[in-house]
């Protein structure tokens, strides 16, 4: 459930491509020049500071050692940031709208973080995709070695390490916003578009069963990836980025949703297991149907919060924020799904063999 994540990060960074409101504010631009020169930041020695600006240097601090050297707030980026807190409380005692800055709202550092709930949210993010790798790795050691159905397990654990990876670079990216943070962020975020993409379509044309399609099917994703790594790198443009990810995007959930169909079909044609491993068979069209529909329905609904963008800063949290929230439940669900509906192929496949 990352892909409407990714399409919603993306569609958020364009922004900065194109300027925010308070990028342009004369105040904005004045408290900068006023900050580097009597920092003073490298290059801005001997730039004369008006007179009369005591007032406002007075505000102005140097970053901590710490800060400086271990989340690379140099002396410009940190004028940055007290500027855009100048200009927000000068703006709210004005009766004033806060207005964003580089794409983004004014957050205050807490406790080292620039985007405090967006990183807290990114990091519980995390473990829907951890617990699911475990489970899938303890579905893994029951199965025999030789069974071919392993393989669908396999590519769902690289759903769970990719989504991992996308949320831990999620995590340090709203920690900490630099151009690596963020490039690291769209990579593995694209990444786990793809794997999602993958994985479900390996199971749905059960490519389990062929090795040269499911090999070609693999090659092809790679290569995908690989020349998606090396568009970015070389000519980096947050439009191409999320035209790729809408695309991959919509075709996972175009598959989570065939597959609830394809279900559907086969437990009305009365395609049922004669036994099952920890598969209840009274809960089968709820586990197998009704989930993965709510899955897309859920995420989609979600998404809302991004479209009726909103910030509080006395609270210091964003739509965005409470969009992360809204996501780790899916996430959970997601593996659970994966999980009850290869029980049930596996067990179908069980009875025939039987």
């Amino acid at each position: 459930m990352l892909c409407l994540w990714v399409l919603l990060t993306i569609s958020g960074l364009i922004q900065r491509t194109l300027g925010s409101p308070g990028d342009w504010l004369d105040e904005f631009i004045d408290c900068k020049e006023l900050c580097e020169a009597s920092t003073p930041c490298p290059g801005f020695e001997g730039v004369e500071v008006p007179s009369g600006a005591s007032s406002e240097i007075a505000f102005f601090t140097e970053a901590s050692a710490i800060q400086q050297h271990l989340l690379f707030w140099d002396c410009e980026s940190n004028c940055d940031y007290q500027c855009q807190q100048v200009v927000t409380q000068m703006r709210i005692a004005a009766g004033e709208k806060i207005v964003q800055f580089h794409g983004k709202w004014p957050f205050k550092r807490l406790f080292g973080m620039q985007e405090l709930f967006s990183t807290l949210f990114s990091v519980a993010n995390f473990f829907p995709h951890y617990r699911g790798y475990k489970l899938l790795q303890r579905e893994l050691t029951r199965l025999p070695v030789r069974k071919r159905s392993r393989f669908i397990l396999e590519k769902y654990c690289y759903v769970a390490i990719a989504g991992m990876l996308a949320w831990t670079s999620s995590s340090i990216f709203h920690f900490r916003d630099l151009e690596v943070t963020e490039k690291l962020d769209y990579f593995f975020a694209g990444a786990t578009v793809l794997s999602g993409f993958h994985g479900i379509l390996i199971r749905i044309l059960r490519l389990d069963k062929s090795d040269k399609f499911r090999h070609v099917v693999t090659a092809a994703v790679l290569l995908i990836f690989s020349l998606h790594v090396l568009r970015l790198y070389f000519d980096w443009s947050y439009t191409y980025n999320m035209r790729f990810n809408v695309l991959f995007g919509l075709l996972q959930y175009i598959l989570l949703l065939t597959l609830a169909y394809k279900n559907k079909r086969q437990l009305k044609a009365g395609k049922l297991p004669r036994k099952s491993h920890h598969l209840p068979r009274e809960n089968l069209f709820f586990e197998l149907c009704v989930v993965p529909v709510a899955l897309v329905v859920g995420t989609a609904l979600a998404m809302s919060c991004e479209l009726f963008d909103f910030f509080s800063y006395s609270w210091q949290i964003d739509s965005h924020a409470i969009w992360h929230a809204c996501t780790v439940l899916p996430s959970w669900k997601l593996y659970d799904f994966f999980l009850h509906d290869f029980r049930y192929l596996d067990a179908c496949e069980d009875s025939i063999s039987d």
